[in-house]
């Protein structure tokens, strides 16, 4: 019999670590941390959501985020930095629960912390959960074409490309391609 994805391992929000970072669930006390980085336009602009305008934009996502964990559908992990015990970004695990143990991940990080390293590490941490523990086969992510810095996070991350979908998403009112790489479990080593 073949395993299926272990959709019941999370039944809570774990805490994953990595040498810079800590990986968990998003909390009320974080509302200033993610405003900070989400109310910044530069960091929505390949996004499909909106640059938040308000602490209420930051409290409806908390919400949202809250009742997809709860349907099954998202993992949300907040990207806490240990040297200064703060939220920079976040990063997920969607479309987790399915047959094809396949899963989808996406992340968002504050600029300040750009070109560090940070959000690879955070990729790495979530790949090793996905394989350890939800015992997924396969591993994507996919971003906007233009948006290099995420693609090369997701090679520096052992994530190998397989193409552009052309005008795969709406993104802000336009068709935008995405770029689409994956990682698989027999490629994958720590």
């Amino acid at each position: 019999m073949t395993p299926q994805f272990n959709s019941n391992i999370i039944k809570d929000v774990p805490v994953l670590e990595s040498e810079r970072l800590i990986l968990r669930s998003f909390a009320e006390d974080d509302i200033d941390d993610i405003f900070e980085y989400a109310s910044i336009p530069e960091v929505t602009e390949y996004l499909p959501w909106e640059t938040h305008r308000t602490i209420d934009d930051t409290k409806a996502f908390l919400k949202i985020s809250n009742e997809m964990f709860e349907n099954r559908d998202i993992v949300d992990f907040a990207i806490v930095l240990k040297s200064e015990k703060k939220v920079i970004g976040g990063i997920s695990i969607r479309e987790w629960n399915n047959a094809n143990r396949c899963a989808d991940i996406g992340y968002v990080i504050s600029p300040k912390y750009w070109n560090r390293g940070i959000i690879t590490e955070a990729i790495r941490r979530i790949i090793k959960f996905g394989f350890d523990k939800l015992n997924a086969n396969r591993i994507e992510a996919h971003c906007d074409e233009k948006n290099i810095g995420s693609y090369r996070a997701m090679e520096k991350a052992g994530m190998k490309y397989e193409g552009t979908l052309r005008q795969k998403v709406m993104m802000k009112g336009s068709f935008v391609n995405m770029k689409l790489y994956s990682i698989l479990k027999e490629e994958y080593s720590e």
